[in-house]
């Protein structure tokens, strides 16, 4: 691609070697953005356990905290 776009510039092409470049640039940016989803994916991938064992523990204090604020229903109606 490099030599493409030297031998545009050498014969003057320079319009079409500038559409080059800048699709070469293009490309260049996708693979990186490709990379940082990637990254990204790997980095959930990773901490999904740590927040399924967050989640659980949550459910737990949760449902307690439930069970403690149920009024006895004996107590209620009397």
């Amino acid at each position: 691609m490099r030599e493409e776009i030297a031998q545009f510039l050498q014969t003057g092409q320079e319009a079409i070697a500038r559409i080059r470049v800048e699709h070469v640039i293009r490309e260049q940016n996708i693979w990186a953005a490709h990379e940082i989803l990637e990254l990204f994916c790997e980095f959930i991938i990773m901490r999904v356990p740590i927040l399924e064992t967050q989640r659980l523990s949550q459910n737990v204090f949760v449902s307690r905290d439930v069970e403690q604020e149920q009024p006895n229903s004996s107590r209620e109606f009397t």
